[in-house]
């Protein structure tokens, strides 16, 4: 029975925090007031944390796709691509009459942005694809893939940093006068005209039956940054392949109608999440990072922690069992993992921090607090892991799991910090930053497990 006393403490002083918070985004981020009054506190117990570093993540079926080159002093050279497929407007597709092309461009809208957007320019690169991309099988591509492309440049435009400014175009009308439209920021590159008019335009019929044929005979599109053009320490864009209609091939050509005249057209070749696939190379050659990875120690005084399939943290908690000797009329009111950032850097650390657990199997589970099967769950969001600009920290409540883990109702096989959200099947491209975090060894940044708890003799 007492244990379902602490259990129910344990939820209503949770949903107490939890309502309390006016801001989403602070959940996990301070502890309530009345905690830290009615409970008694220890943060002196050790954590071990080691820095490792990611072996491949999932680049197609993604919410967004990333194109940049990023000179970090710290963490080394990140460099993106994207090798992409088109999807016809229709099966059979024909484009009329003797189709005159006047001229194809490649569509794909901004998202994001991280790195130097003040000093930074950047040339984007259209190349072809010398090798399948699209499929039926629904083929999952992951980041150590090495796509095959051809030499000949088809396009190239600048990259604008200021991703979040719409643009003005012209609209044109099929039957009517062209006007001008305002569309969100884009990565607009022109293509070769006659490339895509020998490639595209004239391709035998037999070649457009289906997506399947026209694929195998016309491979995509592989998007670039040219590094050597590239000013300042560049940066990532996100970019929306995600989108139904968002990332386009736009190919306007005039053909003959049936009264003899010439109708202006625009025929749209679409690229889907299922058939964009980022590229990611990351080199760590004498870089702080590179010693860190490679250094026996268990327990790193920094942690270098990085999105897009860079690194992870495994974090141990070995004398957690000590704890039981607060005695057994101890409640655990709120266990909290804070890292502390190394704010000595020009980088913006990354929004949050992301917690897993591994089963017996080595599989990546929930822990308790953020598992919507467990009777503690108050909300995707309450595990907090959010960073706090007025604390540089990261707060990650834990108290279902410390609990668990004292009573022996869990074992840890393996408890672990990434920037990706291992939950989610798309959002393995969507944290383009980076954080420096004070370890285990740590003098000032040290990494705490806080237990606040109350003893009820």
């Amino acid at each position: 029975m007492r244990f379902q006393k602490s259990d129910l403490l344990t939820l209503l002083v949770s949903l107490f925090i939890f309502t309390g918070c006016e801001n989403p985004s602070s959940i996990g981020l301070d502890v309530d007031p009345d905690i830290e009054l009615n409970s008694k506190l220890v943060d002196t117990s050790t954590v071990v944390t080691k820095l490792l570093k990611q072996d491949t993540i999932a680049v197609s079926y993604t919410d967004q796709s990333v194109l940049g080159y990023l000179k970090d002093p710290v963490f080394g050279e990140t460099t993106a691509s994207i090798a992409m497929a088109l999807t016809m407007p229709s099966t059979n597709y024909k484009f009329g009459t003797n189709p005159i092309i006047d001229s194809a461009v490649l569509v794909i809208p901004y998202l994001n942005f991280y790195g130097d957007s003040l000093n930074s320019t950047f040339t984007a690169e259209v190349r072809e694809l010398n090798e399948v991309l699209y499929n039926e099988s629904q083929k999952v591509y992951f980041s150590n893939k090495t796509w095959d492309k051809k030499a000949t440049i088809l396009g190239s435009a600048t990259l604008k940093t200021s991703y979040k400014d719409s643009i003005t175009l012209q609209d044109i009308r099929t039957g009517l006068s062209d006007t001008v439209k305002k569309v969100p920021a884009q990565l607009r590159v022109k293509l070769d005209a006659n490339f895509i008019k020998s490639k595209i335009v004239e391709a035998d019929s037999l070649k457009k039956v289906s997506n399947l044929t026209f694929n195998n005979y016309f491979n995509g599109l592989y998007l670039s940054v040219n590094k050597s053009a590239t000013t300042g320490n560049g940066g990532l864009f996100g970019l929306n392949t995600s989108s139904s209609g968002a990332a386009r091939l736009e190919i306007f050509y005039r053909n003959t109608n049936t009264s003899g005249g010439l109708d202006t057209l625009t025929s749209t070749f679409n690229i889907t999440a299922a058939n964009a696939a980022t590229e990611l190379k990351w080199e760590t050659n004498g870089t702080a990072v590179e010693t860190a990875l490679a250094s026996n120690t268990t327990n790193n005084d920094l942690l270098y922690l990085k999105g897009l399939g860079g690194t992870y943290i495994k974090v141990n908690f070995p004398y957690l069992q000590k704890l039981k000797a607060l005695g057994s009329n101890v409640t655990i009111n709120r266990a909290e993992l804070v890292f502390y950032i190394d704010d000595n850097n020009d980088y913006a650390p990354l929004d949050r921090l992301r917690i897993y657990r591994w089963d017996i199997a080595h599989r990546p589970q929930y822990v308790p607090d953020e598992n919507p099967s467990d009777a503690r769950y108050m909300g995707p969001n309450f595990v907090g892991g959010f960073y706090s600009k007025a604390n540089k920290a990261y707060t990650v409540n834990l108290t279902g799991y410390i609990q668990d883990l004292m009573r022996g109702q869990l074992k840890d096989y393996g408890t672990f910090i990434s920037a990706e959200d291992f939950t989610s099947s798309t959002g393995s491209l969507n944290n383009l930053g980076r954080s420096i975090l004070g370890g285990g060894s740590n003098t000032n940044y040290k990494v705490k497990l806080r237990v606040f708890y109350t003893d009820q003799k």
